[in-house]
């Protein structure tokens, strides 16, 4: 072999050396998310105290102080801790509507062409509110209002999300077609467990993560065999554990004798639900 054959022979491999340098690394496992919890600690212990004092803490201290404490009727004492909770709750929602609906979004699903087409996880919302709201109006219209109406709203919430969850674990069982779009699943995409479009609605609008994270993981759900085991399970155990969580707590909510532990129990459970 001469000289020239050999300068050649490194020239090349030289240049697949180069090649091979700029390949991007192989990856061991599924797709990867744009997400790491850990980078947002902080953030997430945040929101979760502010949901617990919101939720939990602020009415279970409000409502006994004003109505024993302050001597007020209990229509006011009522009136006053739901008051907290609500405006918290609008305030969230409306964040949340603005985020999906501003001109500048980037956290609409996939191929959204319109600014009102909102999410699976909003729609979900808005109707969780309209119960949650009805529900609290009838309490506070009875002479005297009812405490056990007020302690209801997070129990309805549980049925309601743990009912949406086993409806579309049994539809994307039966492989049923969708006849409408949900979040970034276009009409006639084949149902997926309500689980998966719930994470990818919360993580990209309400986490920040926009539509890079609902590719990202639609696509590894369409990818690894594994983490669509993983998601059935979870939408399985979430749903059916929420139906039957809910109607039981509306069971001891409704027949038991003291409605103080009634709202007690609610608002503990609330904060449970909504963390």
């Amino acid at each position: 072999m001469t000289y020239s054959n050999l300068s050649s022979d490194q020239s090349e491999a030289d240049t697949m050396t180069v090649q091979d340098s700029n390949q991007p690394p192989e990856i061991d496992g599924p797709p990867p998310l744009p997400l790491d919890l850990h980078e947002h600690k902080l953030q997430i212990f945040l929101n979760w105290g502010f949901i617990l004092l919101t939720s939990c803490i602020v009415p279970l201290v409000l409502y006994p102080s004003l109505h024993w404490g302050a001597n007020l009727s209990i229509k006011i004492s009522l009136s006053v801790a739901s008051a907290i909770l609500g405006a918290t709750t609008l305030f969230s929602l409306g964040m949340r509507t603005w985020r999906l609906f501003k001109p500048t979004s980037n956290c609409r699903p996939l191929k959204s062409e319109s600014r009102w087409n909102f999410d699976f996880f909003h729609w979900n919302y808005l109707l969780g509110f309209v119960l949650v709201t009805i529900i609290i109006v009838i309490g506070m219209v009875e002479d005297p209002p009812s405490v056990r109406m007020n302690s209801l709203p997070p129990s309805i919430l549980l049925v309601q999300v743990g009912f949406t969850l086993v409806i579309t674990g049994i539809l994307a069982k039966l492989g049923v077609r969708q006849p409408f779009t949900v979040s970034s699943l276009p009409a006639g995409e084949v149902f997926r467990p309500g689980i998966l479009v719930i994470i990818e609605d919360v993580v990209a609008v309400d986490g920040g993560r926009d539509k890079a994270y609902r590719a990202a993981l639609l696509t590894r759900y369409a990818a690894s065999v594994r983490f669509q085991r993983l998601i059935k399970a979870l939408n399985w155990f979430w749903g059916l554990g929420g139906c039957l969580m809910g109607v039981l707590l509306i069971a001891v909510i409704s027949t038991v004798r003291d409605q103080t532990f009634a709202f007690g129990l609610g608002k503990f459970h609330e904060s449970l639900f909504r963390l």
